[in-house]
């Protein structure tokens, strides 16, 4: 993920200097000179970090102002300030007022990007754990409350009280993490250890590390690397998507779950445990212990107990509270304000089938409030009109691929970006015969910005060009 910064300062030697340090160590970066072009950056482009100035040129304090106005309405983003004439008592101003930093000009490369990487980082943990509260929230409200769920809420304490390993069985996009910690926080393991682990985000020997650990003997010494199972004794693990795991990995689950003990990649010594299993499982597990995909055995000796997760479009009638619940949290969780859904609007989506469950209506939401009507800050009502096109035509069958989507689609973000802004200024600089300052404005770059652009893209006649700008 390319993180936007947004610098703010009314010199605009500064602006080029602070964006050409961060572009060069692949942040993308946005620039303005005032306090009115400033306010509208932020609202629009949402950027993860503001660089502001403390002197703008158009009043003695308006970065201070404007510091002010940023932390009421956006306080995820974090804002470094900086400033070459001020006082400590500036300084002193700014940091209570939320500025994550200061940095007095003319300042160090080095220190800036030091201060840039730490605000991204910090602020980043902090929507971390702001969603994970939200998404605890969720759990204890919103799958107690809603009409068809009350019976999950009865199964689950039921199961935690028993001790026993269990199986919970929902369609793609439902959380099924979060109903295996409420089992855990419920039984008598609630204060030991809980966690998960995500069979279809690694190989089978990544898995095999990551829950097994490994000890390796090399020169007469020997690396212990701890497995999640070291952690875990006498707590809760949860393994989700277990039946894409390997038949390797399923056999090794089912000796621990036989033995009550693992060994460790590359040692023979048993390790005996205590653990409680939950196993995530799609809703044609059935079918994939026929067809011989999941092993028939693993899924008797963990299938003690099962919860099984309706989808979204069987519990129609607990959409609209569903809805209204994703709305207050994502409005929440992005320090704007919430919106409130139309009858029509709750109309049609009641009646879509939600392919992607919970995590598609969760998406949804974010799109709305982040996208959709993102720059309509006085509007309070979602009507129809502002749905995402997949939710109002459902059976319009999707276009492939064009040639330039199907060109980047096997790369990643970074690459497939990297290669289009690439082919992109090469065709630029052709249609203005490698005059940089001409294609620098058509563009709308500033021109030792885009000097920059053509070196780290490695564009090999960008000499040529430059011999030509003029």
């Amino acid at each position: 993920m390319a993180f936007n910064i947004l610098i703010v300062d009314d010199e605009l030697d500064i602006r080029e200097l602070v964006s050409g340090i961060l572009e060069d160590n692949d942040y993308e970066t946005t620039s303005v000179g005032s306090y009115i072009d400033a306010l509208e950056a932020v609202s629009k482009k949402r950027p993860n970090l503001v660089i502001l100035d403390v002197w703008l040129g158009e009043s003695d304090r308006d970065g201070i102002r404007l510091l002010e106005i940023i932390k009421k309405d956006y306080r995820h983003i974090p804002v470094i300030m900086m400033s070459g004439h001020s006082t400590i008592d500036i300084a002193v101003s700014a940091i209570k007022k939320g500025a994550y930093d200061f940095i007095e000009k003319p300042f160090d490369s080095n220190r800036l990007l030091t201060s840039v990487e730490k605000a991204i980082d910090m602020y980043a943990l902090k929507r971390e754990n702001e969603e994970l509260k939200i998404k605890a929230k969720y759990n204890n409200e919103t799958i107690e409350n809603t009409h068809n769920s009350k019976h999950i809420v009865q199964q689950v304490a039921k199961i935690a009280s028993m001790n026993g390993r269990c199986i919970i069985i929902a369609p793609s996009g439902s959380d099924k993490e979060l109903i295996a910690k409420e089992i855990h926080s419920l039984s008598a393991r609630a204060k030991n250890y809980f966690a998960s682990i995500n069979c279809k985000q690694y190989t089978y020997q990544q898995i095999e590390v990551e829950l097994f650990g490994s000890q390796i003997s090399l020169n007469q010494s020997m690396t212990v690397t701890p497995g999640i199972l070291d952690k875990v004794n006498g707590g809760t693990l949860f393994i989700d998507e277990l039946a894409s795991a390997s038949k390797e990995f399923q056999q090794k689950l089912l000796k621990l779950l036989q033995d009550g003990s693992y060994t460790r990649i590359g040692s023979n010594e048993q390790l005996k445990i205590d653990v409680r299993i939950i196993a995530g499982l799609p809703q044609n597990t059935d079918q994939l212990v026929r067809n011989g995909v999941f092993s028939n055995e693993l899924y008797c000796r963990l299938n003690a107990n099962t919860i099984k997760i309706p989808s979204l479009k069987t519990r129609r009638e607990d959409i609209p509270q569903l809805l209204e619940y994703f709305m207050e949290a994502s409005a929440k969780a992005y320090s704007i304000k919430t919106r409130k859904f139309s009858k029509e609007a709750i109309g049609i989506l009641s009646s879509y089938s939600w392919p992607g469950d919970m995590l598609q209506m969760k998406n949804m939401i974010d799109w709305i409030l982040t996208v959709g009507v993102a720059n309509n800050t006085n509007q309070d009502i979602i009507d129809v009109k502002d749905l995402p096109q997949e939710i109002l035509n459902p059976d319009k069958p999707k276009n492939e691929h064009s040639p330039f989507v199907s060109a980047f689609s096997e790369l990643s973000i970074k690459d497939a970006r990297d290669a289009f802004e690439k082919e992109y200024l090469k065709e630029q600089l052709k249609k203005f015969s490698g005059n940089v300052s001409q294609a620098a404005k058509f563009i709308g770059m500033e021109r030792s910005a885009l000097h920059r652009k053509l070196k780290t893209l490695d564009i090999h006649d960008s000499k040529t060009f430059k011999e030509k700008d003029n």
